[in-house]
C-alpha cells in the first residue's frame, strides 16, 4: 500500500528538479497525479516516464503567474481523475543580484511567480479538496527564507513571504478538512545547476565536489526533498499543519554562508 493510494495531486513544476521528483515519488507511492508546468518538453516527458512505469499521470501546461491559467488546474484534475486530495506549489523563478540592481520588472516577476502564483494555485484546488473531504497543500518555499544571503534579496523576500502564505492558509481552512504546510529545501543538485555551472566551465563532478553547505557537507538529491513534501501531503502527517519543516541537511544551522 503506497502513502498516497487513492490519491489526486497536482504538483506544479513538475517538469524538472524537485518538481520531477515529486511527481514520480507520488505515483509510486500510489497517487494519480498532474504534472503541471510552463515547459511542455519537460512536462511531458515527466508524465511518459511516469506512465512507462505503471503510474497514472497527464500534463497540463499552464503559466502559474496567469490566473486563468492557473485555475484551469482543478477542473483538469477532476476531469481526468475524478478528485482533487493535494497540491504541491513547488514552481517558481530565481533573480539575482543586490535590491539595489532590482528593476519594477524583474520584482513583478519574481512576485508573480514565486507569491501570486501560489495564491491563483490554492485558490483553484482547495474548493476541490474540501469537496474530496479533505487533504493537503505544500508549499515549496527555501532555506533561504530563514538564513539569509548576499545578492538574492528579491528571491529570499519571496520564499520568506511563502511562509506566512502557508501560516494564513492554514488558518483559513482547518476547517474543511485542508492541511497546509510549507517544506525549505536547502542547496539542491538539479539540472538547473548542472547546467548553469556547465555555462561557466564546471563540470557535474567539480559542482558536487563544491557542495559544502550545511552541516552534512553536501547538495541534497531532488529525491530527498520529495520526501519531506510526500510526508506532508500524506496522512502521516495529519495532524501537522500551518508547519516548516527544514530539509536543508542543516543549512541553517550551520555558521557558514
Amino acid at each position: 500500500m503506497g502513502q498516497l493510494n487513492g490519491k489526486v495531486a497536482v504538483v506544479t513544476g513538475g517538469g524538472s528538479g524537485i518538481g520531477e521528483a515529486t511527481a514520480k515519488r507520488f505515483a509510486a507511492e500510489g497517487a494519480r497525479g498532474v504534472v503541471l508546468d510552463r515547459d511542455a518538453e519537460g512536462g511531458e516527458r515527466v508524465t511518459r516516464e511516469i506512465r512507462e512505469v505503471g503510474g497514472e499521470a497527464a500534463f497540463l501546461r499552464a503559466e502559474v503567474a496567469v490566473e486563468a491559467e492557473a485555475l484551469a488546474l482543478a477542473p483538469f484534475a477532476v476531469e481526468r481523475f475524478g478528485a482533487l486530495h493535494v497540491l504541491v506549489n513547488n514552481a517558481g523563478v530565481r533573480v539575482y543580484g543586490p535590491v539595489t540592481e532590482a528593476t519594477e520588472e524583474s520584482w513583478d516577476q519574481i512576485l508573480a511567480v514565486n507569491v501570486k502564483a501560489l495564491g491563483f494555485c490554492a485558490k483553484a484546488a482547495i474548493p476541490e479538496i474540501a469537496k474530496a473531504g479533505g487533504g493537503a497543500i505544500v508549499n515549496v518555499s527555501s532555506a533561504n527564507a530563514i538564513k539569509g544571503r548576499a545578492g538574492m534579496a528579491q528571491y529570499d523576500a519571496t520564499k520568506a513571504a511563502v511562509l506566512g502564505l502557508t501560516r494564513s492558509l492554514a488558518h483559513d481552512h482547518a476547517a474543511q478538512g485542508i492541511r497546509v504546510n510549507a517544506v525549505c529545501p536547502g542547496p539542491t543538485i538539479t539540472q538547473f545547476h548542472i547546467n548553469n555551472a556547465a555555462r561557466r566551465g564546471v563540470s557535474e563532478a567539480e559542482l558536487r565536489a563544491q557542495g559544502k553547505a550545511g552541516l552534512l557537507k553536501r547538495w541534497a538529491e531532488p529525491r530527498e526533498i520529495a520526501a519531506g513534501i510526500l510526508f506532508l501531503a500524506s496522512d502521516e502527517a495529519s495532524y501537522i499543519t500551518g508547519a516548516t519543516l527544514m530539509v536543508d541537511g542543516g543549512y541553517t544551522l550551520a555558521s557558514e554562508p
